[in-house]
């Protein structure tokens, strides 16, 4: 059963239990108008209550499975054209947005994107209406520098940070110093005119999932891992 038929499911059983409650009062009042009912308006009120948050975790839930189906797909394509490269969730920066407006201005880049390191290049993708697209080609023999930057959060769900109790470091130039800011890895590369780029992205914790990488042993590691594929390549 799909996650959608689960939640309609639930769905009309919890409405069907609300409805047997109602008919139950309906019955006890017209046949016995003297009985004391509170006792059972608490019981009505708590299976209300226990149906709204059951129905909201099974909302929450759903939509984390769409999201995570929609990862594993684009991955799954992917995977198809070159097998051999790693993948990583993430989701654009404000700075990555006016990029892909530039170079593909017909495109209009979603909240979640996958990143594919291979042994030549890195890319970037996206699945739009069930098909993998490519939006932004970097060869590793382009790249100058990769590392963290604290950005602007143009991402909803994000606290730029993982319980370490560290905040960023530098801020861009420019950027307001009340904006929310999160962590993000910044590949710094020259485009293939010779002129210099830098593409951000935050690291998202997992497939289907909105949250966002901070500053912590992970994001260390992923950055190591493609510094050192840059030099290898």
């Amino acid at each position: 059963m799909s996650p959608a038929r689960r939640l309609a499911t639930l769905r009309w059983v919890i409405v069907a239990v609300w409805l047997a409650l109602l008919i139950t009062r309906i019955v006890v009042v017209s046949t016995a108008p003297s009985v004391d009912l509170s006792w059972y308006g608490i019981v009505e009120f708590g299976a209300i209550g226990l149906g709204v948050v059951v129905i909201v975790i099974a909302v929450v839930r759903t939509a984390t499975a769409r999201r995570r189906q929609a990862d594993e797909a684009l991955a799954l394509a992917i995977r198809r054209i070159d097998p051999t490269v790693w993948l990583v969730p993430a989701a654009p920066t404000p700075e990555l947005r006016g990029v892909i407006d530039e170079v593909r201005p017909d495109t209009h880049l979603g909240s979640r994107v996958t990143w594919a390191f291979g042994a030549t290049e890195a890319s970037l993708w996206e699945l739009d209406e069930r098909r993998a697209t490519r939006l932004l080609v970097i060869r590793w023999s382009r790249v100058v520098h990769v590392g963290l930057e604290d950005v602007a959060d143009g991402v909803d769900g994000s606290d730029g940070s993982d319980g370490s109790g560290r905040d960023g470091g530098s801020e861009r130039p420019g950027r307001s110093a009340g904006a929310r800011r999160a962590c993000a890895v910044a590949i710094h590369h020259v485009r293939p005119d010779d002129t210099p780029a830098v593409a951000t992205f935050f690291v998202r914790t997992a497939p289907g999932s909105r949250r966002l990488l901070g500053r912590g042993p992970r994001l260390d590691r992923l950055v190591a891992d493609l510094a050192r594929e840059r030099i290898v390549a």
